[in-house]
């Protein structure tokens, strides 16, 4: 099974191209909707000036976005030059190093190995290693770092749903830095290292994720809830996600702590941080707690003094830096005073929202499954594959059916059967079955659903089309449809042996887009990286190169038997003759 996605970026002169430019995605199952590759941010504590890049089988460099990709064999010394990346044997400067394939990249006081591409930058002298992963090998090294694979079985399970969800609801974090997530616990702790038990976690939970009224949940987690959740709202005032409630199973285990800090640590601490507090405090009260008991807001005063008041959270994360996170391991304590220091006698660990790990662990070792731990935790989610909670009503057209959540349904029948006409009318084909039109009323649901980037507005999967909100695409959506509408009937005639780059370049002539001086590649490098699908850059060469062959065998052929063509293979002269073929192999 096959999807193709239509690019939504607008066209601008000669480019009109890429206006249309399909991306077509492999699909594991039917209900599963493939998500893009997750952009990582790896040896994110360590400040590298200089690195050495060592490539592994198969691996392929370049040094600008569009470039073509060569392989090599040599270690590569670089260096950052303020926001550029260098070349120490050349001397040469790019905005970033792109590499295909797997890397090993060693610095001063680390190293990583990546197994499926990479990309790094500079940034105020330092570099910045990004590592390009499927969402599933994201979310192994996210358990992984998580929980060190100390957790029973069902409990990893719950964890591995619980991070990817995460992953998908809070994708593009540090989209303004060039990737998604940083490796750190500012967005989800990854280890790359990942044990045999947390990878078949992973594994038994494949594109699984929590839902709720169509939406992905903010799937937040913790160490140990003390025996008690928070809510979401009381540690982010803003954010969305579960209620607090009493967790049986942590309150079973979960543990109190003591820590005692002297007061000119504490006080080096907030300086740090820059919190501001009473000139020479001797005071700390809590003045407010969340319904779960936890501190929200402190005063740290002087003398008699009413004192300043600090969010709980700011101290906490000060003494952390400072400190070391295991010193004040919650926000659920009381505070007293004895002689220079503090006591800070607590339960729990972390933030306290969402699943609890502890709890989560002895749910398992009690005989609970994973998807009784996330109910008990995410209380009216649903664990599903695709979207689920989404009510949508058909209306039936002439030859084509849309589906739409919220509102009518009319203005785009009319317009999704002129697409089909017009679509049937270009490739001389007729619709064997009908099409079903699903219009998102969200941009944010329609990218949960499909897995497709925002700036796809459209993907097709076997008779299905999924598009982004009409009031989104404006005046585009006739040729949003038209565009799908052509793939979904040369998808309906083409073969196992037709290729991809043929099929995607015959739909974007087909929709009369020309692509004269695009660099021409080889049917097999076409092919290689448009099932490759990791790289915009190369990806846009590949759809241009293969749009402009397609162009140049109408010409020679006609588009009739183009068509034809997509039952029954493309002829193996016709190849040669376009120049397609490398050293004299059919592609």
């Amino acid at each position: 099974m096959r999807a193709a996605g239509w690019w939504k970026q607008l066209p601008t002169g000669r480019m009109a191209w890429a206006l249309a430019l399909a991306l077509m995605v492999g699909i594991a199952s039917e209900g599963w909707a493939q998500q893009p590759e997750i952009r990582l941010e790896v040896m994110s504590l360590y400040r590298m000036g200089r690195a050495t890049v060592y490539p592994l089988e198969g691996a392929r460099m370049r040094w600008c976005a569009r470039c073509e990709a060569s392989g090599w064999t040599k270690a590569v010394r670089i260096s950052a030059a303020g926001a550029t990346v260098r070349d120490e044997a050349n001397g040469r400067t790019a905005e970033a190093l792109w590499i295909d394939g797997g890397v090993r990249v060693e610095g001063e006081a680390a190293e990583r190995t990546l197994a499926t591409g990479a990309e790094i930058r500079a940034k105020d002298g330092r570099l910045v290693v990004i590592a390009r992963m499927p969402v599933e090998d994201y979310t192994a090294a996210v358990v992984q770092g998580e929980t060190a694979g100390e957790m029973p079985t069902e409990a990893l399970r719950a964890m591995a749903v619980a991070a990817r969800t995460y992953a998908t609801r809070f994708r593009e974090r540090h989209k303004a830095e060039h990737f998604d997530f940083c490796d750190t616990t500012h967005c989800q702790f990854a280890n790359l290292k990942v044990t045999a038990a947390v990878r078949a976690a992973v594994d038994a939970t494949r594109g699984e994720l929590l839902w709720k009224d169509g939406r992905p949940v903010a799937a937040y987690y913790h160490q140990d809830c003390g025996g008690r959740t928070e809510a979401a709202k009381d540690v982010w005032p803003s954010a969305e996600g579960s209620e607090g409630r009493s967790d049986p199973y942590c309150v079973r285990v979960a543990k109190p702590w003591r820590a005692e800090i002297a007061r000119r640590e504490l006080d080096a601490a907030m300086k740090a941080a820059e919190l501001k507090v009473a000139p020479g405090w001797e005071r700390i009260t809590v003045l407010r707690r969340t319904p779960s008991g936890r501190a929200q807001t402190l005063s740290f005063a002087a003398g008699s003094g009413s004192g300043v008041v600090v969010a709980a959270s700011s101290v906490r994360f000060a003494v952390g830096r400072a400190m070391g996170w295991g010193v004040l391991k919650s926000d659920w304590y009381e505070v007293s005073r004895m002689g220079d220091h503090f006591v800070f006698s607590g339960r729990g660990t972390g933030h306290g929202v969402g699943m609890c790990q502890l709890g989560a662990g002895e749910m398992a070792r009690e005989g609970k499954g994973y998807r009784e731990i996330l109910a008990f935790y995410y209380p009216g989610a649903t664990v599903s594959v695709a979207a689920s909670g989404i009510r949508w009503s058909r209306s039936a057209g002439a030859g084509v059916d849309v589906f739409v959540v919220e509102g009518k349904a009319e203005d785009a029948l009319k317009t999704a059967g002129r697409a089909l006409e017009w679509a049937e009318m270009r490739t001389g084909l007729r619709a064997r079955t009908r099409p079903e039109v699903y219009v998102y009323p969200t941009v944010e649901m329609f990218r949960n659903a499909t897995g497709e980037p925002g700036w796809v507005a459209a993907s097709t999967r076997g008779k299905r089309i999924r598009m982004q909100p009409t009031k989104v695409l404006g005046a585009r959506v006739e040729e949003v449809l038209r565009h799908e509408l052509v793939h979904w009937l040369l998808e309906e005639q083409a073969g196992e042996r037709v290729p991809m780059w043929f099929r995607e370049g015959l739909a974007l002539v087909v929709c009369g887009e020309r692509t004269e001086g695009a660099q021409r590649m080889t049917a097999r490098r076409m092919e290689e990286v448009l099932m490759a699908r990791k790289d915009d850059g190369a990806m846009r060469a590949a759809y241009a190169s293969a749009a402009e062959t397609v162009a140049r065998l109408e010409a020679r052929y006609s588009r009739a038997e183009l068509v034809r063509w997509l039952g029954r293979g493309i002829p193996a002269g016709a190849l040669d003759e376009a120049g397609l073929t490398e050293q004299g192999s059919h592609d």
